[in-house]
């Protein structure tokens, strides 16, 4: 007999007294052991349901309880009547979860059903207890997100709207299945490709190896190299010759995959793998270059700097994906400052101030740095200067006539730059700053002194300066201060300590109820979300502390975070989840700046949330929530 639409059936038994195997062979807990899931079903109660009894009703108030669905099929029906069956083992009432909303959906029985009730205390207990648990619901929050994100993204225009056929690498290369694995590494090795398709006896097409798969097989599976072939072959995924390169791009990264198969009807004709895709990008991106470094006066670069909003354009169209997008803009930026200095370094020559008395590296910090900058970065930039001058094998302190010289300098690339649309630093983090222009042992003494006494002040300056990137000189020397750098952290790790203190004054912009946090007015009247602040920045800065601590050189936050996982830092999960809300953050960032460009405004980081459609919005929604998973999971390491 039903119990109402807010009373599901009274639980009969504990859920411990289920079989766990029913949920360890779901996709959904594949990654929890079994104390995992026993602790899981420990902590939850059996609910009974007869056919058409209703779960819960969409706008009902949350009861504060996950649903495991272990027996039955449910169909949950949304406020346009748009139905969606789910059998077990899924999960119900995830969004109330994440979100403590009021259910978005009516669940209703449509035959016997079992489901486990978990109160959220409970759930959240045993994510702390069990990492595992928690990645797993990471996993989730980055598919919602993916999932929401290919929907409201519209179609490129760029070279990512080319068809597969153009950049796929042909014909396709095959093995018989009397190839060994040796043989078959061998073939690859001496042809330099990272695939061959592997054909049946009747000569179809069976899977695909590559060189990662063949080492698995020897390697994890024990397998003889002069095993057949065919034990490394793994299934192919498929496209046609006119699919566009931006569909092929998400079905590798929904797919995980690297190696698309280019099949025209059954015949295979081509391979499509990552870098035929990264070529055909990168091939619109070298007449800019080419134009950069051609120019020969100030003039002619204030024309080019003029041309970031196409740049900005260019790149997203070519990508859709942020990330790729924002490096390629980053490049542009310092392709432009590049050469702004080398007409700099001919000014200074032609006045007679000669060449540089010591060797020098120009740093670039901050989002330039980490290859994240948008339309209009200012500056943020220090310089290094060598120990030795010129000639000689004694270090010794800048004379006069030295100093004078790199001050020239740095004020002039400041002022130049400035001229290029570049504002200076509000925080006067310039070159032209004595206090950021020292002699390498000068750094290494600043660093060594804030990582032995830390305080809130020199944490703020850590994460600031501790992404510094070569703009210009010599590379030698920022590999010196970054190798002592992740030294001195090594042995003194306290200031990443008050790194993190810091970072935990920025809020995620997500609070009670999954409201969106609102941090200024828009023209309008809505209030605005400060996607970088509250979204970017906290995630760009928990990446540092994690790459520092685990001494991880890569400063772009990708790279970083990926790295992380490289090393066994944090889990696949977390990465996924992170990275998915970075670059759902970083697009919806991007694409905001571009709009205001093009509209002739000043590109400012604050989305309005009102003017997003629904999807947009409730993946800005779950982007910021993993975005607070993220900082909990710093704060729980790192925090004071």
């Amino acid at each position: 007999m039903a119990t109402g639409a807010n009373s599901p059936g009274e639980p009969h038994v504990s859920a411990d007294t289920l079989d766990i195997r029913r949920l360890a062979e779901n996709e959904v807990f594949r990654n929890l052991d079994d104390g995992v899931l026993r602790a899981l079903l420990g902590r939850g109660s059996v609910h009974h349901l007869d056919s058409g009894e209703v779960l819960f009703h969409l706008g009902d108030p949350d009861r504060d309880t996950l649903f495991i669905l272990y027996e039955g099929r449910v169909e949950l029906r949304d406020a346009h009547n748009v139905v969606t069956v789910r059998e077990p083992v899924t999960l119900l009432g995830l969004s109330s979860y994440f979100d403590d909303e009021p259910y978005t959906l009516t669940a209703l029985a449509t035959r016997p059903t079992l489901v486990v009730g978990v109160p959220f205390e409970d759930v959240r207990t045993l994510e702390r207890e069990h990492p595992a648990l928690a990645d797993t619901l990471s996993r989730i929050i980055a598919d919602r997100i993916r999932a929401n994100s290919w929907q409201h993204r519209g179609s490129p225009t760029g070279a990512l709207s080319q068809p597969a056929r153009t950049a796929m690498s042909t014909p396709l290369t095959y093995q018989q299945p009397d190839c060994s694995l040796a043989e078959a590494f061998r073939f690859m090795d001496e042809r330099q490709i990272g695939s061959i398709g592997v054909l049946d006896e009747a000569g179809g097409l069976v899977g695909l190896a590559t060189l990662r798969t063949i080492g698995r097989a020897i390697f994890t599976r024990g397998l003889s190299p002069d095993a057949s072939i065919v034990e490394a072959a793994e299934r192919i995924t498929a496209i046609g010759p006119e699919t566009p390169l931006s569909e092929a791009k998400d079905i590798q990264a929904r797919e995980n995959v690297k190696y698309l198969v280019v099949m025209d009807g059954t015949r295979p004709v081509g391979m499509l793998s990552q870098s035929n895709m990264l070529q055909a990008i990168m091939a619109q991106q070298t007449v800019m270059r080419e134009r950069t470094n051609r120019a020969t006066s100030m003039a002619e670069l204030r024309q080019l700097a003029g041309e970031v909003g196409y740049v900005a354009r260019e790149a997203w169209n070519n990508n859709r994906e942020a990330s790729r997008a924002t490096y390629l803009l980053s490049e542009f930026h310092l392709q432009l400052q590049r050469r702004c200095i080398d007409l700099v370094l001919d000014e200074l020559h032609g006045e007679g101030w000669g060449e540089a008395p010591r060797p020098y590296a120009l740093l670039v910090l901050g989002s330039l740095a980490r290859r994240e900058a948008l339309i209009n970065p200012d500056q943020d930039n220090a310089m290094i200067i060598g120990d030795y001058p010129r000639g000689s094998s004694e270090p010794r302190p800048l004379d006069e006539t030295e100093a004078e010289w790199f001050a020239n300098f740095a004020e002039r690339v400041n002022v130049r730059l400035d001229e290029l649309g570049y504002e200076w630093c509000k925080g006067d983090i310039m070159a032209r700053n004595p206090e950021y222009r020292h002699a390498l042992e000068r750094w290494r003494q600043q660093l060594r002194y804030i990582a032995r006494h830390p305080n809130s002040t020199s944490a703020r300056w850590s994460n600031i300066f501790l992404d510094f990137e070569l703009l210009y000189g010599e590379q030698g020397l920022v590999t010196e201060l970054w190798d002592f750098v992740l030294a001195t952290l090594l042995e003194q790790p306290k200031l990443l300590r008050f790194m993190t203190g810091d970072d935990a004054e920025g809020q995620p912009a997500v609070g009670l109820f999954n409201r969106l946090i609102r941090s200024r007015r828009s023209d309008n009247g809505h209030g605005c979300v400060d996607i970088k602040r509250k979204g970017l920045r906290i995630i760009a800065n928990g990446a540092r502390i994690y790459a520092l601590s685990a001494n991880v050189r890569e400063t772009n936050t990708v790279a970083r975070l990926k790295g992380l996982r490289r090393e066994g830092v944090l889990t696949s999960e977390m990465v996924d989840s992170v990275l998915t809300a970075h670059e759902e953050l970083l697009d919806l960032l991007l694409t905001h700046q571009i709009e205001q460009h093009q509209a002739g405004q000043i590109p400012d980081k604050y989305i309005d949330p009102e003017e997003l459609d629904d999807l947009t919005r409730q993946s800005l929604a779950t982007s910021m929530k993993a975005v607070k998973r993220f900082q909990d999971r710093v704060q729980g390491v790192f925090g004071l």
